[in-house]
């Protein structure tokens, strides 16, 4: 390990006092030219989760934002699930690097008129994946989007207390607690199932010191040859992933299966959103499941609930081993884009980083995301002027003064992509923005 590479191995300390310390060294030296950044390509990713849910690599929303710049993105966006605790990190960091940002969250809300129909969460009908982006500030805690902010986290955790037991019940030999086991790896004590997975293999570890114990152990329990988990345990993050897989994911001994109460509804977390000034998103996953296969269905449901932006991971959609299954998902992707660009709806991508293995960024460049590459790019710099529009002085993209001087989509989006085109992250230029009167604005980007 280089000395750059000490330091950026600090960024994931759970104390950000620690982690802001190594963040400002590396800004130093990338100041004195001691660390090239290049400048920023045509790539964005608005989905990087952070350790304050889960994160494959480890990574603290500081050392997203300063790989993020090493690496050229154009902007970086936080998604959490659950939860806004990166927030105020992230737009800090990017400010200091001069990266444009955007934080956001994730949760489930259950849609009863999709009650029969699969959407983004797989083999759970009516239920969906949905986010929030464009954060510029957190709840005061008794407020209604704080106390829905909170309900969010304690129905996640409810979840995790449930599948928690009845994995415990099946292991029986490796058992975990939940204070002990599972919240020390985590930041703020938001844990999600990867990081009960990772908290059962620790402890296996611990409990068995005879290594082929622990296979025969896990054989038995996973139902795989004991050759395949001898394979698993000599790259953990495969074995995590299968473990989830087998004991947690529908069909395994501690799936919860949701029910209709478990689940917030589209209302509350839209309305959370909106107190906030950020952007609703719905998540759409691959448009093979029955509630996505019509396009034009799913944005008029979006659209009678106050939703006018898609959040897409593109990878899941081309980069597949089949082919055909790619070629289908690919199509399937083009219309979705399609029909967005038509209604012009800004379409929100990028790859969460919670799975070992997965891209860092998107392959903008490449022949099946070159076609939709131009529309994604625009969206993100409507994300931006958004951020710049709200953090300044509160006129962001779903304000009351947006209602009132735009008359359409159409005119909105110009307006939040031309500044966001323009206008980077600079606190002091923020600060003008926010002086400028409505006819100045205009005048400059509408």
């Amino acid at each position: 390990m280089n000395p750059v590479e000490k330091i950026e191995s600090e960024l994931d300390n759970f104390n950000f006092s620690d982690r802001k310390r190594a963040f400002l060294k590396l800004k130093a030296l990338a100041d004195q030219k001691k660390i090239p950044l290049p400048n920023p390509s045509p790539k964005v990713n608005l989905h990087f989760h952070t350790f304050f849910s889960f994160n494959a690599y480890g990574y603290s929303p500081l050392h997203i934002i300063w790989r993020a710049r090493k690496e050229g993105l154009s902007m970086a966006g936080s998604v959490d699930f659950d939860v806004l605790d990166a927030l105020e990190e992230f737009l800090w960091g990017g400010f200091e690097l001069n990266l444009p940002v955007s934080s956001g969250i994730e949760t489930r809300v259950y849609l009863p008129e999709f009650h029969d129909r699969e959407l983004s969460s797989p083999k759970e009908p009516g239920v969906a994946y949905f986010m929030g982006n464009g954060f510029t500030r957190l709840p005061e805690l008794e407020t209604k989007a704080g106390k829905t902010l909170q309900y969010l986290k304690e129905i996640a955790q409810k979840r995790n207390q449930s599948v928690l037991k009845k994995v415990n019940s099946y292991l029986q030999m490796v058992t975990i607690d939940l204070e002990k086991d599972v919240l020390p790896l985590t930041p703020s004590g938001n844990p999600t199932e990867r990081h009960l997975v990772m908290a059962y293999v620790i402890k296996a570890d611990q409990i068995f010191y005879d290594r082929k114990e622990q296979i025969k152990f896990w054989s038995e329990k996973l139902e795989i040859a004991q050759e395949k988990v001898e394979n698993f345990l000599n790259h953990k993050p495969d074995f995590y992933d299968l473990i989830r897989s087998k004991l947690m994911k529908h069909g395994g001994v501690g799936y919860v299966k949701p029910d209709v109460g478990d689940f917030p509804t589209i209302k509350q977390v839209t309305e959370m959103i909106l107190d906030l000034g950020a952007i609703p998103s719905f998540s759409w996953l691959d448009g093979t499941r029955s509630g996505e296969k019509d396009p034009k269905e799913l944005l008029d449901f979006c659209e009678a609930k106050g939703v006018e932006t898609l959040f897409i991971v593109p990878d899941r959609n081309w980069d597949l081993p089949d082919q055909k299954e790619s070629s289908i998902k690919l199509t399937k992707l083009y219309e979705i884009v399609e029909e967005a660009k038509r209604r012009e709806f800004p379409i929100f991508v990028g790859t969460e980083l919670n799975k070992y293995g997965q891209k860092f960024v998107d392959e903008f460049e490449s022949p099946a995301l070159t076609p939709v590459a131009p529309y994604f790019l625009r969206s993100a710099w409507i994300l931006w002027g958004h951020i710049i529009m709200e953090k300044s002085s509160q006129r962001g993209y779903t304000s009351e003064w947006a209602k009132k001087n735009f008359q359409d989509r159409k005119t909105k989006n110009r307006f939040y992509y031309q500044i966001g085109q323009v206008v980077p992250a600079d606190r002091d230029q923020f600060k003008q923005i926010g002086l400028l009167s409505t006819e100045e604005l205009k005048k400059r980007w509408a």
